[in-house]
C-alpha cells in the first residue's frame, strides 16, 4: 500500500469543485497533460494499486482522504468534468477537519510519498492512522451499545487496553439527548405489552398484590395485632414488612426510620418501641388499636388530610397505591413526585404530595390514551425512573434538556480473583475495642451497577483487563444470567441493606473486556459466558509503525511466525503486536528489542509457539 497527495483541477487554478467530483463521481483524476507531466501521468496510470491512499488537496490545504478502489478509467464523455479524463475510482475515509493539524506540501499535482521522513508522508500517515482507528472505534461502539459486553481479543502488543480506554472516553461524552418528554414519548412508542417477559411480571405482580390483599383485606385493617402489624421481629408476614420490602416490586418505599410506623419491635431491647401519636401510650395492644384505627379511617373512609397528621406522606401513598392502584400512582417519595413532574413542565409549588401524585396519574393516563397503550401505572413509572433519576432529577438541565454523561472504571483480573472480590462478599471489620463483626458488602461491579441505576441517562463503562485470567463462571456466578437479561433482578448469595439479594445489571452498563490469546495460562471461557459476549479480534497493523527501523524490525519478526510458527498454533493468536515497534529513535527501539521483544520470543520458544528453528534467527535480530 502506498501514501499519495494529489490536486484535483483544471489548468484554471481557482476551480473550487473537488468536493463535487469526489463525491458526485467518486472518483480522483488528472487530465491530458504536455510532456513535461507525463512522469505523473504514468505514475496514476501505472504505479498507483487498487488499495493505495490518496491525500486530496488544493495547494497546501487538504480537503479529503481517499482509498482507490477501481483500476485506472480514460473517460471522455463527461462535460461536467470535461478535463479530468484520467479516472481512478475512490472512497471517502474522511474530509479535512479545521481541528486537524495535518500537513501537506503544496507543489506538484501528484506525488507519492517515497520519502518516510518528510513532514508531508508523516502528517498523511497519521491522517490514515486515526482514521482507521475511529472506523474500528466506530464499529465496536456500534455492537457494544447492541450487545452490551464484548471482549477485545488479541495476541500481545495490539493496542486492546487503549483501544478499551478510547471507546469507553468517547461513550461517556456528555451529549445532549432531547426534551424530557420527548424521551418518553419515544420509549412509550416502541412500548409492546404482549412481550413474554412483560406478561410473566405482571402475574407475578397480580400474585403478590393479591397475597397482601388476603393477608390484610381493608375491612379488617382495624383488626391489626402487634404481631401482624410491627416490622423487627424477623418475619416476613407483617404489615409494614409488607408495605416496606414484600410490595417493593410494585414500586419502592423507603420509610428511613421504623418510627415512620409509630410502633416497631425494638431488636436490640427486646420490647415495642412506640412514637408519634402512640407515643405516650403505655400499653402496646393499646397503642396498636389506635394505630389500626387510623389505618383502617385511612383506607376505607380516605381520611388522607386526618391520616397525614399522623403519618409520613409517602407511607399514606404507599398504602393508597397499594389498595387503590387504579387511582394511586406508585411513587411516593416527594423528592421522586417533584422530579417525575418536572419531565412533563409541570409547576408543582402549590401542589400538596397527594395531589402531586393525583397529577402524574392523570399525566400517565392521558399518554396511555394518546398511543393508545396496554400500560400499567407501574410499567409507565418504570419508563420513568429507568430513564431519569428520579431521586435527584440531575438528568435534566435550566434549558429543560437531558444531559447524557457517565464514567468508566478499569480493573484487572487474576486467578484468585473471586466472586467476593468482583460482586459482592463477607468483610471482616473489626471496632476501637477490638470487636470483630461481618458485614456484606457490595464490590466493584455491584457498586459500579447502582451507580448506573441511579443515573440511567449517564453511560457506565467496566473495562476488565485481562478477564481470561479469572475463572468466569466463578467470579461471575448468578451474573451470568444478569449480562443476557439487563434490567432483571437476580438473587445473590448474600444479602445486603435494602437490597435484600437482589442485585440489577442496568443496560446503561457496559463491559469491555479485553484478552490476550498468547498466554495459555489463561482460564477456558466456556460456551454459557461465550454466547454472552462478543468477540472482536485486534490484530497486529504495520501500518501505524511510523519509524522505518522499527518497521523493518517488525517485519523480521513477523517472518519468524509465517516460517517457524508451531503447527498447533494460529499467527493471529500469538504474532507480536505493533506497540512494541511504536517508538521515534533507534535506541528505545533497541531497548524494546532486547527488553520486551527478544524476551517475549523466547518464551515463545520454550512454550513451543515458535519451533526451534527460529532460535538462531530470533539471537540475529537487530536494529
Amino acid at each position: 500500500m502506498n501514501f499519495w497527495h494529489m490536486q484535483l483541477h483544471p489548468s484554471d487554478i481557482t476551480w473550487r469543485r473537488e468536493k463535487n467530483l469526489l463525491i458526485e463521481r467518486g472518483v480522483i483524476g488528472l487530465g491530458d497533460w504536455e510532456e513535461e507531466k507525463a512522469n505523473q501521468q504514468i505514475a496514476f496510470e501505472k504505479q498507483m494499486k487498487i488499495g493505495d491512499i490518496v491525500a486530496v488537496k488544493r495547494g497546501g490545504n487538504l480537503i479529503a482522504l481517499t482509498r482507490v478502489i477501481g483500476d485506472y478509467e480514460y473517460i471522455n464523455d463527461d462535460e461536467d468534468f470535461e478535463w479530468c479524463k484520467r479516472r481512478r475510482k475512490i472512497e471517502i475515509l474522511d474530509w479535512y477537519d479545521k481541528s486537524y493539524t495535518f500537513y501537506v506540501a503544496a507543489n506538484k499535482t501528484l506525488t507519492r510519498c517515497a520519502d518516510e521522513n518528510t513532514p508531508t508522508t508523516i502528517s498523511i500517515k497519521k491522517w490514515y492512522k486515526q482514521v482507521i482507528e475511529n472506523q474500528n472505534k466506530v464499529k465496536i461502539l456500534e455492537l457494544i451499545k447492541f450487545k452490551h459486553q464484548i471482549i477485545l481479543q488479541g495476541p500481545p502488543g495490539t493496542g486492546k487496553t487503549r483501544l478499551a480506554k478510547l471507546i469507553a472516553e468517547d461513550m461517556i461524552k456528555p451529549k445532549v439527548l432531547g426534551h424530557p418528554e420527548e424521551i418518553i414519548d419515544r420509549e412509550l412508542k416502541k412500548f409492546d405489552s404482549t412481550n413474554d417477559h412483560l406478561q410473566v411480571t405482571r402475574k407475578h405482580h397480580q400474585r403478590l398484590r393479591n397475597d397482601f390483599l388476603e393477608q390484610f383485606p381493608k375491612e379488617r385493617l382495624n383488626q391489626l395485632t402487634l404481631d401482624k402489624y410491627c416490622i423487627g421481629t424477623g418475619e416476613e408476614n407483617n404489615f409494614c414488612w409488607w408495605i416496606e420490602l414484600g410490595l417493593e416490586p410494585l414500586g419502592s418505599y423507603f420509610p428511613g426510620t421504623s418510627r415512620t410506623y409509630q410502633i416497631y419491635w425494638k431488636k436490640k431491647s427486646q420490647e415495642y418501641s412506640k412514637h408519634g401519636i402512640v407515643k405516650n401510650i403505655i400499653d402496646d395492644d393499646e397503642a396498636m388499636d389506635v394505630v389500626a384505627n387510623q389505618l383502617h379511617s385511612l383506607v376505607n373512609k380516605k381520611m388522607i388530610e386526618e391520616a397525614s397528621k399522623k403519618f409520613g406522606d409517602s407511607f399514606i401513598l404507599k398504602i393508597l397505591n397499594t389498595y387503590y392502584p387504579d387511582e394511586y400512582f406508585p411513587i411516593n417519595s416527594k423528592d421522586m413526585l417533584n422530579h417525575a413532574l418536572k419531565i412533563f413542565k409541570v409547576d408543582y409549588t402549590e401542589l400538596s404530595p397527594f395531589e402531586k401524585n393525583k397529577k402524574l396519574y392523570e399525566i400517565y393516563l392521558n399518554k396511555k390514551t394518546k398511543f393508545n397503550l396496554d400500560i400499567t401505572a407501574f410499567e409507565f413509572s418504570n419508563i420513568l425512573s429507568t430513564n431519569f433519576n428520579l431521586k435527584t432529577g440531575e438528568d435534566i438541565s435550566e434549558k429543560n434538556e437531558v444531559i447524557s454523561q457517565g464514567e468508566y472504571q478499569i480493573i484487572q483480573f487474576h486467578p484468585a480473583y473471586s466472586y467476593e472480590d468482583f460482586v459482592r462478599g463477607i468483610v471482616a471489620e473489626t471496632d476501637d475495642n477490638g470487636n470483630i463483626s461481618y458485614n456484606v458488602e457490595n464490590k466493584v461491579l455491584a457498586d459500579f451497577a447502582k451507580k448506573a441505576q441511579e443515573d440511567p441517562n449517564g453511560k457506565y463503562v467496566l473495562i476488565i483487563d485481562e478477564i481470561n485470567r479469572a475463572n468466569l463462571p466463578s467470579v461471575l456466578g448468578e451474573l451470568i444470567y444478569a449480562l443476557e437479561y439487563r434490567g432483571e433482578p437476580v438473587v445473590s448469595m448474600y444479602e445486603y441493606g435494602n437490597s435484600g439479594r437482589e442485585i440489577i445489571l442496568p443496560k446503561n452498563l457496559y463491559i469491555i473486556g479485553t484478552m490476550n490469546t498468547a498466554d495459555r495460562s489463561v482460564g477456558h471461557i466456556d460456551y454459557a459466558i461465550r454466547r454472552r459476549f462478543a468477540f472482536v479480534d485486534v490484530q497486529p497493523n504495520e501500518t501505524i509503525i511510523e519509524n522505518q527501523k522499527a518497521k523493518s524490525l517488525f517485519k523480521d519478526v513477523d517472518s519468524l511466525f509465517k516460517e517457524h510458527l508451531s503447527p498447533d498454533f494460529q499467527k493471529d493468536d500469538v504474532m507480536i503486536g505493533h506497540s512494541y515497534f511504536l517508538v521515534q529513535d533507534d535506541n528505545k527501539l533497541k531497548i524494546k528489542l532486547d527488553y520486551e521483544i527478544k524476551p517475549i520470543l523466547k518464551e515463545y520458544l520454550k512454550d513451543g509457539i515458535l519451533l526451534e528453528s527460529a532460535s538462531e534467527k530470533i539471537e540475529k535480530l537487530k536494529v
